[in-house]
């Protein structure tokens, strides 16, 4: 050790000796300079980097907000479990509910008996997910799912409380299955918010129908078109024009329009803050037991995500019911299969002020020449399930799956959705795609 500390100093004599105190100075302080320069710069880009996407942004402000523990639950709907979904006998409701992971939630249903005597059971209470943001206490509030017995004869209403006084509980009216024939394939969107453009809409629906007498001729659209014969549309805000053409397709018996509430979370004028970052699990978890009594197939996406063969040149009615089809066939124990998206490029039409309902084609995706290639890395993921198969799906992918049966990925080369956004003007790793034969379909 004395021998390194005589060495350090002997070398500092001779830079002493060999540069006055006064350079030694400037060259430490331009030293020092140059370095925070380096620094700054280095900071900024990493800033950058973690802010140009707005859920990373997010994450960085929940880093610093703090939320109790709430102890009340909030609850999204009620269902009548579907008998063929049964293995035992009785009558049994399904309740979602929003509640915070941080506790458990004991759930007691109470429904009446002939004998004027309540039967009380112990719901079963399963947690969807974890919560968007699981490392912060911020967004910790999930959607859960409780079932319980019900007396047989309740056909309308049951009482639900968090202890075993009755007293305490509070009226649940499950919601009564609509009259439906059965559907091959439904389709559940993301909530809607009212800045979704109805070209996106109509790219994203359904059948071309002569609407307004002949007027306003909405074309053929991707997903009816492709095999899918009911739509489930949840809104939290729409613009005047996109809630039209929904209502038009509504009356058509194409879609079907349901409430959805705007998330009680941190004030963003963000409309994504709002709805996809904590309404997208539980918007699909309550359109799927809405969908169960009358649906076999069901496909959970956004407006923008659509299942087309991996060569769209091979498009044609019905294509996405026979993909489906044989995904399932082939993997009898799958009760969901998970697809990746691939990002697709994408332009609205130019000159978009001179179309109207009434001129609108779909020409315009015969821009979109280029879809990144299915490479080795894991992307985002897209959700189909059997409707009797599983109870609970997530953003991108499914979580309570029932009697066994397992999620099952699906290899991106075998079937994949394309994903056309506005923004993805140029995609990484492209390849060569043409969209003309859907354009052709839909214009039909």
């Amino acid at each position: 050790m004395r021998h390194y500390l005589r060495r350090t100093t002997s070398f500092v004599r001779l830079l002493q000796k060999k540069y006055p105190s006064s350079n030694i100075r400037c060259l430490g302080d331009w030293t020092f300079r140059i370095a925070l320069l380096f620094f700054i710069v280095l900071c900024g880009f990493a800033w950058y980097q973690r802010t140009i996407n707005l859920w990373a942004l997010k994450n960085i402000g929940d880093t610093f907000i703090h939320k109790d523990i709430g102890t009340r639950q909030i609850v999204l709907g009620a269902f009548w479990r579907e008998k063929d979904e049964q293995n035992v006998k009785g009558r049994f409701a399904v309740v979602h509910f929003l509640g915070d992971v941080r506790m458990e939630h004991p759930v007691y249903c109470f429904s009446k008996q002939p004998d004027n005597r309540y039967l009380i059971s112990h719901a079963t209470v399963q947690r969807i997910h974890k919560g968007k943001r699981a490392n912060s206490d911020v967004c910790s509030w999930a959607g859960h799912i409780a079932e319980c017995e019900v007396e047989p004869h309740a056909y309308r209403e049951f009482r639900m409380g968090t202890t075993l006084a009755v007293e305490d509980s509070f009226i649940i009216t499950p919601e009564a299955p609509i009259k439906e024939k059965k559907h091959d394939l439904v389709v559940c969107m993301a909530p809607m918010y009212m800045y979704t453009d109805w070209e996106i809409l109509l790219a994203g629906i359904g059948m071309g129908e002569r609407l307004l007498e002949a007027k306003n001729r909405l074309i053929s659209e991707t997903w009816m078109a492709l095999g899918a014969t009911k739509i489930v549309v949840p809104i939290q805000s729409a613009s005047t024009t996109t809630y039209k053409i929904l209502k038009e397709y509504e009356k058509l018996g194409i879609v079907i329009i349901r409430h959805w509430p705007k998330w009680p979370v941190l004030s963003d004028v963000n409309p994504n803050g709002l709805v996809l970052s904590r309404g997208i699990e539980e918007s699909h978890v309550n359109c799927l037991f809405f969908v169960k009594p009358f649906a076999d197939l069901v496909v959970f996406t956004d407006i923008d995500d659509m299942l087309l063969p991996n060569d769209p040149t091979m498009v044609s009615k019905g294509i996405n019911l026979k993909i489906l089809r044989s995904l399932f066939a082939e993997h009898p124990q799958a009760g969901s299969l998970l697809f990746e998206h691939r990002d697709v490029q994408f332009s609205y039409p130019e000159n978009q002020n001179k179309y109207t309902l009434s001129t609108f084609n779909f020409d315009f995706l015969q821009n979109s020449r280029n879809k990144m290639n299915c490479n080795v890395w894991r992307m985002k993921t897209r959700v189909a399930v059997n409707a009797s198969r599983v109870d609970s799906v997530n953003m991108h992918e499914t979580g309570i799956h029932r009697f066994g049966y397992v999620q099952t990925r699906v290899p991106c080369r075998q079937a994949h959705f394309y994903h056309l956004r506005h923004s993805h003007a140029v995609v990484p790793s492209p390849t060569p795609i043409d969209m003309s034969p859907l354009s052709k379909l839909l214009n039909e």
